[in-house]
């Protein structure tokens, strides 16, 4: 297995990023792997390693501004600029010669790889208890957010739903998306309401959705995570593996 570690520069923004590729790796196929908020490329490595090595295809991992190796304080940052920074390594893959890019968000994730599918051809999208964020704070530097101010009424907010969260650009992109979009809804989120998982799944034009069993929001502050890990993980080395054969199904 081979590990590289990039920096891209967009403007003054340095984006860490990573190639993990396994043993024999092609250009055909590459997954772009968004984790959730305050995660990190080295939080998710171990995970990302096995598969890597499962799946026998190369990831692409990345640390949004305000996250893990990116220097940038996490109260400064936007939305807008995280997208932004996700159109740029998703471009960044593509000139390394990855033909075909699966990307896969949990989370915070989920809403960023919604929005990359408005701006970038993705070849196929997996959303992991994908959370949604309301417009009018994409712009917001996040000390200015709702989630920052009062976390306690933010929460509330969620759980009431309404179109000011579910009408926005994540769930309009999905809706113009042509490709495959896979849901995954934690039984037991208690961060992400289900309507939000279902709420994507219903404007997505193809797709599948999944719930992964008895699981909260994150399953690294379960009794036993690992366990979780391993289910999450055999699910989505089963979507990419059929990703793959739906791809041949549409040559032949």
């Amino acid at each position: 297995m081979d590990i590289q570690d990039f920096t891209l520069n967009l403007g003054a923004d340095k984006i860490p990023y990573r190639i993990i590729k396994p043993e024999q790796a092609t250009t055909e196929w590459c997954v772009l792997w968004l984790q959730g908020w305050t995660s990190s490329m080295d939080s998710h490595l171990e995970g990302v390693k096995r598969m890597v090595e499962a799946s026998n295809i190369p990831f692409a991992t990345m640390d949004y501004a305000g996250h893990g190796l990116h220097t940038q304080d996490i109260v400064t940052t936007t939305k807008k600029q995280q997208h932004e920074e996700v159109v740029a390594i998703f471009d960044a893959v593509k000139k390394l010669g990855y033909k075909k890019i699966i990307v896969i968000g949990g989370s915070f994730g989920g809403y960023m790889a919604a929005l990359l599918s408005g701006a970038r051809p993705v070849h196929a999208i997996i959303m992991r208890a994908p959370a949604t964020y309301p417009d009018d704070e994409f712009d917001l530097p996040y000390n200015h957010t709702s989630r920052y101010i009062d976390y306690s009424a933010y929460l509330k907010s969620k759980e009431q739903g309404g179109a000011r969260l579910l009408e926005n650009k994540a769930m309009t992109a999905i809706k113009n998306y042509d490709g495959f979009v896979y849901i995954l809804e934690h039984e037991r989120d208690d961060v992400v309401p289900a309507f939000i998982p279902k709420t994507y799944f219903e404007a997505a034009k193809h797709g599948n959705y999944l719930i992964v069993p008895e699981t909260k929001h994150s399953p690294k502050l379960m009794a036993n995570p690992e366990q979780h890990y391993e289910y999450i993980e055999h699910l989505l080395i089963s979507i990419i593996q059929a990703i793959q054969f739906h791809n041949k199904l549409k040559l032949t």
